[in-house]
């Protein structure tokens, strides 16, 4: 399918970007990406991936949802979806509670995509979510290889 990203590791094949994530949170431990009680990190782990994801691109796309038909979509619309998520982070740091999660790197990437191409309002809780998780040095060192990664532009 020419999906971006991609994991091959050894002989397994893993797409999706939340599968890949709960698949190294897996296959790596020690790294604790994955919380003991894993209730609120797989929820938040696939909300990202499906309503989060869905209701941006359906407003990216210039599509309203009508009223009557919003619980067949699965998000309800944006200001729902951004509740939901205004909600989880009023109390704690991080989306599974007080630890940085894989369900951090998934969902947070996502409300950090759309803050900065204005496809999700600039909420003050997710807005001091994103600059919490932009300050990781991690997520530093991650972007720093994949800009040294990029073709370089000739001037």
């Amino acid at each position: 399918m020419g999906k971006v990203p991609a994991l091959v590791h050894g002989d397994r094949i893993v797409t999706e970007y939340a599968a890949i994530c709960a698949y190294l949170a897996d296959a790596f431990p020690e790294a604790e990406l994955a919380p003991s009680e894993r209730s609120s990190y797989y929820r938040w782990l696939f909300f990202g991936a499906g309503p989060l994801e869905a209701t941006v691109i359906i407003k990216a796309l210039g599509v309203e949802v009508p009223a009557d038909k919003r619980a067949m979509v699965g998000f309800g619309s944006l200001k729902t979806t951004l509740d939901a998520l205004e909600s989880a982070l009023t109390d704690k740091p991080y989306l599974a509670g007080d630890r940085f999660s894989a369900a951090d790197v998934a969902t947070g990437s996502q409300i950090g995509w759309g803050l900065r191409f204005g496809t999700i309002e600039p909420r003050p809780v997710l807005q001091a979510y994103w600059d919490r998780l932009s300050e990781r040095p991690a997520l530093q060192r991650a972007n720093d290889a994949d800009n040294a990664a990029m073709p370089q532009k000739e001037e």
